[in-house]
């Protein structure tokens, strides 16, 4: 029983200093479970001893399901079924079931190593009852005893998932009825050496604690540069875009005056014909636009339309305007005679719209037949397509 206290002591010695793991290294992972099978030599000394190291020798199989909490520690259940041999070549086995804990040396004594980041080594010590029969002069003695367990183990990773390992452990048995071999006293213990293949249980889907090693302090400034240069790229980015919208916007301002500079003087030009009520030349209103091959008048030309209507509403003295549509020469001369026509006749209807008296407005389309500019280029073409104003007596 001695035995067993002290191993339940170094479980706790084990453990001890694996708490001051912080709060992020433990929860930093969310895959924890695994599953191990095994099967090896086992090595027993039971009383009666044989004094013979072939008829000690003999082997055993089993499994451990653990439950790896963090980087560095973790703990299982195993079961092993072990045979072995008692004086005289009589045989035997136990159904050994322990709970133990399990420490990754490897991550607790070099969390900082550049090679070999995944897998480990590890160190193990638990308790368990161990259920045995033997066959004593052809009769067969069970019993249940106790057992402490300390080993060492090295699991080598094949995938995220896989991983091969290797164990070796101790067992110290301790029977209230008497040895494992049958007999009232004696001293039983056992080295079970095995290999074995483990399964961790959703490592494709997420990190798996047992692939990863604890967080450092240069882990934790590493992820903080990485988080730094990734603010720094968006804040770059977001300078740029910044810059890219300042120069549209300015070069819509820019436009706009332009286009509220020409308006304005094509304003003025109307208001010195009422002014003088005489026969002007035609004036070209460029900022009342259409829609592509429609006469759907735009919306950026009704302000325009509404500041014309206001200052023939204020001076009555003309008799007549006359509004006259003009196109390009792309398309036929019926298409663009009959367009033209269209777009004065939008015009004249938001006039009305606006107050001037229809009676008073004429139109006129004259489709391609007058252009002002050449019709080879684009810029030539955009001239061309406009509405003359012209006030009379």
């Amino acid at each position: 029983m001695k035995k067993l206290i002290l191993s339940a002591v170094l479980v706790g010695l084990f453990i001890a200093p694996t708490t001051n793991l912080s709060a992020q290294e433990a929860a930093r992972e969310t895959s924890h479970w695994s599953l191990g099978i095994r099967g090896g030599g086992t090595y027993f000394r039971v009383s009666p001893n044989a004094h013979d190291y072939f008829e000690n020798s003999s082997w055993g199989v089993g499994g451990v399901l653990e439950y790896t909490i963090n980087p560095l520690w973790g703990f299982g259940l195993s079961v092993d079924w072990l045979n072995y041999n008692c004086g005289e070549n009589l045989p035997g086995r136990t159904l050994d079931v322990g709970l133990f804990s399990s420490v990754n040396m490897l991550n607790l004594l070099s969390p900082n190593r550049t090679g070999w980041r995944r897998g480990g080594i590890y160190a193990n010590v638990g308790v368990g009852t161990g259920f045995f029969s033997t066959e004593v002069q052809n009769v067969t003695k069970t019993g249940t005893a106790l057992f402490s367990m300390v080993g060492v183990g090295v699991e080598v990773p094949l995938s995220n998932t896989f991983a091969l390992f290797g164990d070796a452990q101790y067992r110290s048995y301790a029977s209230m009825n008497g040895s494992l071999g049958g007999y009232s006293t004696g001293k039983d213990d056992a080295l079970f050496a095995a290999l074995g293949l483990r399964v961790k249980f959703n490592a494709n889907r997420r990190d798996h604690v047992r692939n990863t090693r604890p967080l450092t302090d240069m882990d934790a400034i590493n992820a903080l540069r990485r988080d730094l240069r990734q603010v720094e790229d968006r804040v770059n980015t977001t300078a740029g875009n910044v810059d890219n919208l300042n120069r549209r916007v300015n070069d819509e301002v820019r436009q706009q005056q332009e286009n509220n500079a020409d308006q304005q003087r094509q304003i003025d030009d109307l208001r010195n014909q009422l002014e003088a009520l005489r026969n002007y030349q035609p004036i070209v209103m460029s900022a009342i636009q259409f829609r592509f091959e429609s006469a759907e008048l735009t919306a950026a030309s009704i302000p325009a339309l509404e500041q014309i209507a206001r200052e023939l509403n204020a001076n009555q003295n003309w008799s007549r305007l006359t509004i006259t549509g003009h196109t390009c020469n792309m398309g036929s001369n019926a298409v663009n005679n009959r367009l033209s026509l269209q777009r004065a006749e939008s015009v004249k209807r938001e006039l009305v719209r606006l107050g001037v008296p229809a009676n008073r407005i004429e139109t006129v389309g004259q489709g391609a037949t007058n252009p002002i500019a050449t019709n080879n280029t684009i810029a030539g073409r955009q001239q061309n397509r406009r509405v003359e104003f012209q006030l009379s007596r």
